[in-house]
């Protein structure tokens, strides 16, 4: 049976995105890595600017949203990968005898 968590960041009651907790841990790491790495480079664009002269206020701080949003979602995905390798794979389930008593 495939299990959704719901992201932590939403807007409402409803959680709308959610993750399968059916993934592969890699599926989940690597989706993870993608949202942490687009929030460093977010925050990284805005270490790097003379914020003064270039940025208006509302531009860093709709920057700073979408960058904690990346980030509140890559949490997320990590935990789901850990859990996900914490889970038994098909190749390390214990196999099932026939009723011959083989496995």
């Amino acid at each position: 049976m495939t299990m959704y968590a719901p992201m932590t960041y939403r807007l409402g009651d409803e959680p709308v995105i959610v993750i399968d907790e059916g993934c592969s841990a890699n599926a989940l790491y690597d989706n993870a890595e993608a949202r942490l790495e687009a929030a460093r480079g977010m925050l990284e664009t805005i270490a790097s600017l003379d914020v003064s002269q270039h940025v208006h206020r509302h531009d860093l701080s709709n920057i700073a949203q979408a960058a904690q949003i990346l980030a509140a979602d890559a949490a997320d995905l990590y935990r789901a990968a850990h859990t996900a390798t914490k889970r038994p794979s098909l190749d390390r389930r214990p196999r099932v005898q026939n009723f011959a008593g083989q496995a």
